[in-house]
């Protein structure tokens, strides 16, 4: 317990700083971080200077204990984070990175697709209420927040999510966690899945991409009842273009 101890916690991205003082107990904490990769550096009267690598997720608390060296020692350690057992709590969570929600496949582009893949979920059970169900309850206890405001809908509480509705889609999103079977109570809300979704953003350096998402007749095969209809109905036409695109400017830090 080093009290006074000043914590700055740097974005490996943007370079934006934050800094802590310890408290009498040596405690410190950094609220609402963007996820991504971050250098946190601790400075102390009469100690070493420490730094130490640690990488933030989605709805997700890491603890961070560093271990001062007196500065008479002159030896510098670095302690890197990733990968910590979270013991603080029995959350069972599934985080989904950017590269994952780009390239896992996923037909129609849904944002709620990612949380099908986490354990204990089971895609389309709800005759159209709701896209899957967690651990036996119904879609309707799912929550879903995106940047910290939520996106559920009002009137049957499942997600308001999708392209058309009020995300932006699949290119918008830099991360997702899903955290289900007895989550803390910070989330509130139902007692479904709680799927947190935090946008992209920019960083010190320009970049953007151009997705382009083509759905047509010929991809597709004829729906079963229309085959046992006499005459056979036929393949009704369907031809859905989508153009995700974003753009990351350097943000100030």
């Amino acid at each position: 317990m080093i009290p006074s101890a000043s914590a700055t916690l740097k974005s490996d991205e943007s370079g934006a700083t934050r800094i802590q003082t310890t408290n009498v107990t040596g405690m410190y904490r950094f609220a609402l971080l963007p996820p991504g990769g971050y250098t946190l550096t601790v400075t102390a009267s009469k100690y070493q200077p420490r730094k130490s690598a640690v990488v933030a997720r989605v709805a997700q608390t890491i603890s961070m204990n560093v271990q001062m060296v007196v500065a008479a020692e002159q030896r510098a350690i670095t302690v890197t984070s990733e990968g910590l057992v979270e013991a603080g709590n029995a959350n069972l969570s599934t985080t989904f990175s950017n590269d994952q929600i780009a390239l896992v496949p996923n037909q129609g582009n849904d944002l709620t697709y990612v949380a099908q893949t986490a354990p204990g979920a089971v895609m389309d059970t709800q005759s159209g209420f709701g896209s899957f169900s967690t651990f036996g309850l119904p879609a309707t206890s799912n929550n879903f927040i995106y940047n910290g405001m939520s996106e559920v809908d009002p009137i049957i509480t499942i997600n308001n999510s999708g392209a058309t509705n009020l995300l932006l889609g699949l290119n918008d999103i830099r991360e997702v966690t899903v955290v289900n079977n007895g989550y803390s109570g910070q989330y509130g809300g139902l007692a479904g899945a709680q799927v947190s979704y935090v946008s992209k953003s920019g960083t010190n350096n320009f970049h953007g991409n151009v997705i382009y998402w083509w759905n047509g007749r010929v991809l597709n095969a004829n729906n079963y009842f229309n085959n046992q209809e006499n005459p056979p109905t036929p393949r009704p036409f369907v031809n859905a273009n989508q153009w995700p695109h974003h753009w990351g400017v350097p943000s100030k830090g």
